[in-house]
């Protein structure tokens, strides 16, 4: 079993129902009007479909949809819960759906909230929808050619071609970006490569500005310094009529005589004798100083030299002198990457090739295992539409492979798939949703999915007025193929003829109720004599006679 309980609060007429489904075909009648459709549009809505404010009942301030899904077996469904942790202990699925007024929907999996692109996807997994106009899946191209891949079983070789396609079109941009960026890289690399001829040339090396600006005040400044050491020592030491080295001997000398007389004064008499040292130190020191200290011309017209050219680097650079051996650094690094980014369009184009290269050769594959099945399930289809009232129609799935010289790379593929179709003998083939009205539209599909039902994997298949525009015994196949549908999924069939109704293995019946209120659906399950009398009034009217009613009790006894 997949859909088990299916719960309307609320939506269009609905006030509430609550639908117990079983294994096999369901049936759901009524009256034009009663609501029999609303249902299958809730059950859309719960699936994903858009939501508007005007689905909520007149007077409500939002409506609700839940169903329950047995999932006990369906390992694809499980697999896609787990991977989300959205899975029950249960082997079930609680899908549901709230619409508010003038607010966003809410949505819900197994009672934890989800998006509605979740919900959408799992929806697909669980119930297929099989209406007219709108709900038709069959008008589209996505489901067509799903249809052919369902079939065709080569799901490994069609996430493959995905995969491969992702990949082209990342490295494809990439490519662009790079092909662009390169026009202008190469003006900027031919000004880099200027600027770094002359920062080589210059070679500055870590803090050589800083040693040229000691190095220049020492040489411009070469005869001050020499002076104003000379004075100092003199004035220490040469000077011969007061000189502060022979002072502080004198003075440290008379003290020393003092001492015998008071030993207080000895803290006095080491520091004299210890600046006295100092002093002489000094003097060694001011020596040394003196002999490095030259005074030479030529070296400081280098030293200016060398400056100035490394002021009017920094200038250029628009940076500090002290910051040029970092800003060489940076140029040579921003060279070589944007060097390195010419050359990558070339390894690109190479990659791109290559994965081209294995994703048509896989393409191509699948290419012609769709031309196979589509020739056989063209067939087997078109016999089908015989039995369901089309003679002489005939429908033709169109498998066309790009030809081109540069043809474009899909996530599915390099075909081109459209189901054509001829309703009638004689007529051209022409393009299903050219063609088909709703009513030849559902036939096909029930058609499509008595073909395809031992390889779906989809549990619940919802077929709204799949028998309009047929009748008598037209009628009576396609109500048997549906039941023959339900022995390997579930089906829901929304019905108006009854030798549909009659072949359902449960019947629900929808009846319009108006009270001095309020108006609202409702939902009866027949059984016995309530199905007996509903199959005859879709026999014969509102007027039931004993003929239509033993007729109904023929058709129910014979499908029993």
């Amino acid at each position: 079993m997949a859909l088990q309980e299916l719960t309307i609060r609320n939506f269009a007429i609905i006030k509430q129902l609550e639908i117990e489904l079983a294994d096999g075909l369901t049936v759901v009648t009524g009256e034009t009007g009663a609501g029999k459709s609303i249902v299958l549009d809730a059950l859309d809505l719960l699936l994903g479909a858009r939501a508007e404010s005007d689905m909520i009942r007149h007077g409500e301030e939002q409506c609700e949809i839940t169903a329950l899904f047995s999932i006990d077996g369906l390992d694809d469904i499980q697999d896609w819960l787990i991977r989300r942790d959205l899975a029950d202990d249960q082997n079930t699925c609680l899908i549901r759906r709230i619409v508010r007024n003038n607010k966003p929907t809410k949505c819900y999996i197994n009672d934890q909230p989800t998006t509605l692109a979740s919900l959408k996807e799992l929806g697909i997994m669980l119930v297929d929808l099989h209406g007219q106009h709108e709900h038709q899946s069959l008008m589209r191209v996505a489901d067509q050619r799903r249809i052919i891949d369902q079939f065709a079983g080569h799901a490994d070789e069609l996430k493959n071609i995905a995969k491969l396609a992702s990949t082209i079109h990342r490295l494809e941009r990439e490519l662009d970006s790079l092909s662009r960026g390169n026009n202008d890289n190469a003006d900027r690399m031919e000004l880099m490569s200027f600027q770094l001829n002359e920062l080589n040339e210059a070679d500055v090396l870590d803090g050589e500005f800083e040693e040229l600006e000691q190095e220049h005040s020492r040489l411009s400044n070469a005869q001050d310094l020499i002076d104003g050491v000379e004075t100092t020592v003199d004035a220490l030491f040469h000077n011969e009529s007061s000189n502060v080295s022979a002072e502080l001997g004198r003075s440290i000398n008379q003290l020393a005589e003092l001492l015998e007389f008071d030993a207080n004064l000895q803290p006095a008499s080491d520091l004299l004798n210890s600046a006295l040292a100092q002093i002489e130190e000094a003097q060694s020191a001011l020596n040394s100083a003196r002999s490095s200290i030259e005074q030479d011309p030529e070296r400081l017209r280098e030293v200016e030299q060398r400056r100035d050219t490394l002021i009017n680097l920094a200038r250029k650079h628009r940076c500090n002198e002290h910051e040029l051996p970092a800003k060489h650094q940076a140029l040579q690094a921003e060279y070589q990457r944007l060097e390195s980014q010419s050359s990558q369009p070339d390894k690109l184009e190479r990659q791109i090739a290559s994965l081209k290269d294995t994703y048509f050769e896989v393409a191509n594959t699948v290419s012609e295992n769709r031309a196979t099945v589509a020739e056989q399930l063209s067939a087997a289809i078109t016999e089908q539409m015989q039995d369901l009232g089309m003679q002489g129609g005939q429908l033709d799935i169109v498998v066309e492979p790009q030809i081109s010289d540069d043809p474009v790379v899909t996530e599915h593929g390099i075909d081109h798939i459209e189901f054509t179709v001829s309703t009638n003998h004689g007529m051209p083939l022409k393009s299903l949703h050219k063609t088909a009205s709703g009513g030849e539209l559902s036939r096909i599909s029930l058609a499509i999915q008595v073909i395809t039902s031992e390889k779906s994997d989809t549990p619940t298949l919802v077929f709204d007025e799949v028998d309009v525009g047929v009748g008598g015994k037209v009628a009576q196949i396609v109500g048997a193929k549906l039941r023959n549908l339900g022995k390997n999924a579930q089906v829901i069939c929304i019905t108006h003829l009854p030798q549909v109704a009659a072949q359902g293995q449960q019947h629900f019946f929808i009846d319009k109720v108006t009270t001095e209120s309020e108006t609202f659906s409702t939902l009866i399950t027949l059984e016995d004599e309530l199905r007996t009398t509903e199959i005859a009034r879709m026999l014969g009217g509102e007027v039931i006679t004993d003929r239509t009613r033993a007729h109904a009790q023929e058709m129910l006894a014979a499908n029993s």
